[in-house]
């Protein structure tokens, strides 16, 4: 099981990193400069609400699709073809708990990594976006814009990630992988599989988003 782990881990966080560091160099960039372009507002404005934006909210999405895109569907692949092939059964013919083999593993994985793609997607996306409004390469001044990070804000996203990434995957493996029964089924599962994710992430930030709204209808207070 551990070397299961050690492989959804590599996979999903490891071989995922440079696909979610891309994402957030566009999208750091894209929203500064969409921002200067529309609005007449100073650089700490802008980087202030790239900061907030990618903190609370565009850091978890972007980083829960991007499992789902990549991890989820071969997760899902991978456990229909154990149970078409009848692995499934011979192992727990043999007293392997399937859960703990099979399931527990690619839970837990998408979740650390999950934590982790969030820091980097924030990261990245804070890093390029003060480039690009500054336009310079002094370090000293871009790192500037990381004293605007709640520290809260960042344990709650990646709490949020890795949350809503184990939630996701154990609804589609309780849910969907079982009902491959042919081979036929194993890409319709990997379909379904990764839809599915996707919907239940973006539900749950929804709904975490609207409780947090109901929780504080007033808004932040003035400093």
């Amino acid at each position: 099981m551990a070397l299961v782990l050690f492989r959804q881990l590599y996979y999903t966080g490891v071989q995922s990193a440079g696909i979610v560091m891309l994402l957030a160099a566009l999208a750091g960039a894209g929203f500064v400069l969409t921002l200067q372009a529309s609005l007449p507002v100073g650089v700490s404005t802008v980087l202030e609400l790239l900061a907030t934006l990618m903190a609370k909210v565009l850091g978890v999405v972007f980083t829960l699709l991007v499992i789902a895109a990549r991890s989820v569907s071969a997760i899902s692949t991978e456990l229909a073809m154990v149970q078409v092939t009848g692995e499934r059964s011979t192992l727990a013919r043999l007293g392997v708990d399937t859960r703990l083999y099979l399931v527990l593993p690619r839970v837990v994985a998408p979740a650390l990594s999950g934590a982790v793609l969030y820091l980097y997607f924030v990261f990245t996306a804070l890093l390029v976006g003060a480039l690009v409004s500054n336009q310079t390469f002094d370090v000293w001044q871009v790192m500037q814009i990381f004293r605007s990070l709640d520290p809260l804000q960042i344990l709650l996203g990646m709490s949020r990630t890795a949350v809503f990434a184990a939630l996701a995957v154990v609804f589609v493996l309780r849910f969907a992988i079982r009902k491959a029964r042919r081979f036929p089924d194993i890409p319709l599962a990997a379909s379904n599989g990764v839809f599915q994710t996707i919907v239940v992430m973006l539900l749950l930030e929804l709904a975490y988003q609207i409780l947090l709204a109901a929780a504080n209808p007033m808004g932040p207070l003035p400093a």
